[in-house]
């Protein structure tokens, strides 16, 4: 996991978020129950940007 992507998820981590291992990456659970897969090491250009407007999307009041 990127130093960017660590950063992007630690304030879920914070706000009683969790962090499994899933089959191939690690899963991400948010504080209002919802899930969502976090890459590991991402080849797209845009995987940052598109795990940021994912993460708004699945808890808006952290990324408002």
């Amino acid at each position: 996991m990127t130093k960017d992507i660590a950063a992007l998820i630690a304030p879920i981590l914070a706000a009683g978020g969790a962090l499994r291992t899933g089959r191939k990456h690690p899963v991400l659970i948010m504080p209002n129950g919802r899930r969502t897969g976090i890459p590991v090491n991402p080849s797209d250009r845009r995987a940052l940007q598109n795990l940021r407007s994912h993460l708004k999307r699945l808890q808006p009041d952290l990324y408002a």
